[in-house]
């Protein structure tokens, strides 16, 4: 069973149900099931890293390592928090 279905069955059961993830992965696209759960979620929370270009909030994780594969398990050395703009400078 697809995880969206899992949490829209435990929800059913009256169990509340939170979840945390990515919702792009390093292109910007959609990532996995979460565009899904923020879709049937009762309530969404977004938060936020600071760009580390400009300051701003940033929106995108950009992997900094060349690697195309979809997932590259890492931290400070492989991606870095950026903005809209700064995320499309590079």
């Amino acid at each position: 069973m697809e995880l969206p279905n899992v949490c829209l069955k435990l929800a059913h059961q009256g169990i509340r149900v939170i979840i945390a993830g990515l919702d792009m992965d390093f292109k910007g696209e959609p990532f996995g099931p979460i565009p899904r759960l923020m879709a049937i979620a009762d309530f969404v929370t977004k938060v936020h890293a600071i760009c580390m270009d400009c300051g701003d909030l940033a929106l995108f994780s950009y992997r900094t390592v060349p690697d195309e594969s979809l997932i590259v398990l890492g931290e400070k050395e492989s991606y870095i928090p950026l903005c809209r703009t700064c995320y499309h400078k590079r």
